[in-house]
């Protein structure tokens, strides 16, 4: 899935309802991938990242770029869990291990939050993506510092 090719029919059941309710509250997703954070990670995620997990109704966990968000979501049968960072709180993006399980950490603001991609194209893509809008913003900064 590409940022303009974003087709909410192939993800699962639980990640459509999530994503329409962000979509309700004015935020219009630009990437879906499946990804999870560092501290959410059981074994069994970590497993099916490593392995890169091809049936997305297993994958429990999605990361969503929206044009003003990060959005970390975890749909749940009761409740899905929404962690959102503004993407002006993010000061850095960066490999860990970039060769063996395709783990990116974001720095937001003092803190930072290590993310296993499920695919590692999904990872090289929302690592460009992210990359692009911090050097977009950077540019604008100096722009500003020097008129």
């Amino acid at each position: 899935m590409t940022e303009m090719e974003l087709d909410h029919a192939d993800l699962p059941k639980k990640a459509r309802k999530a994503l329409e309710k962000l979509q309700r509250a004015g935020m219009v997703p630009l990437m879906v991938y499946p990804a999870v954070p560092r501290r959410h990670q059981s074994e069994k995620e970590v497993a099916l990242a490593r392995v890169g997990a091809f049936d997305e109704e297993r994958i429990g966990s999605w990361i969503v770029v929206t044009d003003r968000e990060l959005v970390f979501l975890r749909p749940r049968l009761l409740r899905e869990r929404v962690d959102r960072f503004s993407l002006s709180e993010i000061t850095g993006i960066e490999y860990v291990n970039e060769f063996q399980d395709n783990t990116l950490k974001i720095r937001i603001g003092e803190a930072a939050e290590a993310v296993r991609f499920y695919h590692e194209i999904d990872g090289v893509r929302f690592y460009r993506h992210l990359k692009a809008v911090l050097e977009g913003r950077d540019l604008i900064k100096e722009a500003g510092k020097e008129g």
